[in-house]
């Protein structure tokens, strides 16, 4: 699981910041005009590329500016979505510290999870994959494994459903495209701990908790509604995308 965004989101991340109208000059004759400044930063730094940042949250909810922003007053905090979204980005920071290789503070540096790794063009994130993993032997139509009892849940809950239909495990399989050996593997049996993969899932479980706590209404993962799920941030891939898996090509040519 993402895993991953993660992360993260009802209607989130959009626009937490403003720029201000228009952009002048600075310098004397000649001068190359600057990006934008922004104003009524309250959570983002003062040097941030506002005019990336923003691009970057209406590609990652697909919407225009006015989803969060007050049309002809973007400083405005009139619609209450700006706060959301700054909600947003707070959160985005707080689950950092599951990812060892993040740095920097969102939208800064490089993240793992950002608002494109759990949105991706949606104002509210998928949390349920639409397709079903098949490993080769339930493909070939032969018998699968008879569900078992969870042994050696850690996290989970004792009577969580863990194999089998509908079970927890079965979606952790349709949201990554993983056999089951991809956490647990090693000839041993599924409650051995030798696949460090294993230990990275907990985690994971945690950091969707930790998410999922931060909306009204959702229950302790994976019991009850969640916001946020494996699913929303890997999207049947065993890394999430975001903003720093993104080609942006090579630079213009110089006149």
């Amino acid at each position: 699981m993402r895993f991953l965004g993660i992360f993260l989101m009802a209607g989130i991340l959009a626009f937490a910041q403003e720029p201000a109208g228009g952009g002048g000059r600075g310098g004397g004759r000649g001068a190359a005009a600057g990006p934008p400044a922004g104003t009524n930063l309250k959570i983002l730094a003062p040097n941030t590329d506002i005019q990336f940042v923003m691009r970057n949250f209406n590609t990652a909810l697909g919407v225009q500016c006015t989803y969060c922003h007050v049309a002809g007053n973007f400083a405005s905090d009139d619609n209450p979505k700006k706060d959301v979204a700054r909600k947003m980005i707070s959160l985005v920071r707080s689950i950092d510290h599951y990812f060892p290789g993040s740095t920097g503070q969102f939208p800064g540096g490089a993240h793992e999870v950002d608002c494109g790794t759990c949105h991706r063009g949606q104002t509210h994130p998928d949390t349920k994959a639409k397709v079903q993993f098949y490993n080769r032997n339930e493909s070939l139509g032969n018998t699968p494994p008879a569900p078992t009892p969870g042994v050696a849940l850690k996290v989970l809950p004792p009577d969580t459903q863990v194999h089998g239909e509908g079970s927890v495990m079965e979606d952790y399989r349709d949201s990554l495209t993983v056999e089951c050996a991809y956490c647990h593997g090693g000839g041993k049996p599924f409650e051995a701990d030798v696949n460090p993969r294993k230990e990275i899932a907990r985690q994971m479980i945690l950091m969707v908790r930790e998410i999922n706590a931060q909306f009204p209404g959702t229950g302790v993962y994976p019991k009850g509604k969640q916001e946020v799920t494996c699913y929303t941030c890997h999207r049947a891939a065993v890394h999430p995308t975001s903003w720093n898996d993104i080609n942006y090509g090579p630079p213009a040519a110089k006149k």
